[in-house]
């Protein structure tokens, strides 16, 4: 009988080799499906629900006619001009994308084992091992599934992979703590220090977010705060100047991150057809990112503009 461990599964979104903005040295990037928190400027809209999708690409259509015939639910239209589902017909079984070869349609979220993610993983090693890097988890939220996630951990540490978490921190203390041994350092997502205004921006609440990073700090785990930089939305010098308070008062913060907004999630929603709901926000100018990087040390803390 095979183990739990080899046939517990969680849907990975993607997998990026030789990442360097997810930690120290070079990295190896797992992205997860399902996150708690919706953001409106969340550059990854696949990443959010927690099950497999359907993402459509029209542009690459060949309209070889194969898609068609394999979807039992007749969501597929498929003309001279363009591709196109009825996603209140379709149930993501992902069929049409299984026949696509030119990858018009992908099904978006692959089940994957600890074992599987492993192999992938040791792939890097000796990278991992001359940069000083490793793996890091992301989403989406990987403390979803803390049972999983104690079991991948496990894994990377027994092969002497360094391990970092990408986290928003809106999930239990009950999902984080058993993950800490584990664990060699966490970037840690701050998207408004204001409880309503990341309510409204977010979908929920700051509060555990908060709270979480507090207990985190509080155990000495190394902290990198990252900032997604909003204009109109969380870029005012009082959030930042808040958000240096609240980094200030976390005794294992290394550094603030400022990630200003980019528009590369735009054909994401479109593949998914959905809006793109900030897609009139200007980019933000690089004096104005040099300006809030000066601010942020002037708390005494360490920044970086991550692009």
């Amino acid at each position: 009988m095979r183990s739990e461990s080899a046939t517990a599964k969680r849907l990975v979104l993607s997998i990026t080799r030789m990442t360097i903005h997810n930690g120290p040295g070079i990295r190896t990037l797992i992205l997860f499906k399902g996150c708690p928190l919706h953001c409106l400027w969340c550059s990854t809209p696949e990443s959010q629900k927690a099950e497999p999708e359907i993402a459509i690409y029209p542009s690459k259509c060949i309209h070889c006619d194969q898609c068609v015939p394999v979807c039992a639910l007749h969501a597929i239209n498929l003309t001279n001009e363009t591709v196109s589902i009825d996603r209140s017909l379709c149930n993501n079984c992902g069929k049409c994308a299984q026949v696509c070869y030119p990858e018009a349609i992908k099904l978006l979220g692959q089940p994957m084992t600890v074992e599987e993610l492993l192999t992938e993983a040791k792939k890097d090693t000796v990278i991992y091992k001359h940069s000083g890097g490793g793996v890091t988890i992301s989403g989406g939220e990987p403390l979803l599934e803390p049972t999983f996630t104690v079991k991948l951990l496990r894994a990377f540490k027994e092969e002497h992979i360094s391990v970092g978490v990408d986290t928003c921190g809106h999930v239990p203390w009950k999902n984080i703590e058993p993950v800490l041994p584990y664990i060699d350092f966490f970037l840690w997502d701050i998207k408004h220090m204001n409880l309503e205004k990341h309510r409204k921006f977010t979908g929920v609440s700051n509060k555990l977010i908060l709270s979480n990073a507090r207990r985190v700090s509080e155990r000495n785990f190394p902290l990198y705060i990252r900032v997604a930089v909003i204009p109109g939305y969380n870029d005012s010098e009082k959030n930042i100047r808040a958000t240096c308070e609240f980094a200030r008062s976390l005794s294992s913060v290394v550094e603030v991150g400022l990630l200003p907004l980019h528009h590369l999630g735009n054909t994401r929603y479109d593949s998914l057809n959905r809006s793109y709901p900030v897609a009139n926000i200007p980019l933000v100018p690089d004096s104005v990112l040099q300006s809030m990087k000066r601010l942020v040390k002037s708390y005494g803390l360490k920044c970086s503009i991550v692009s």
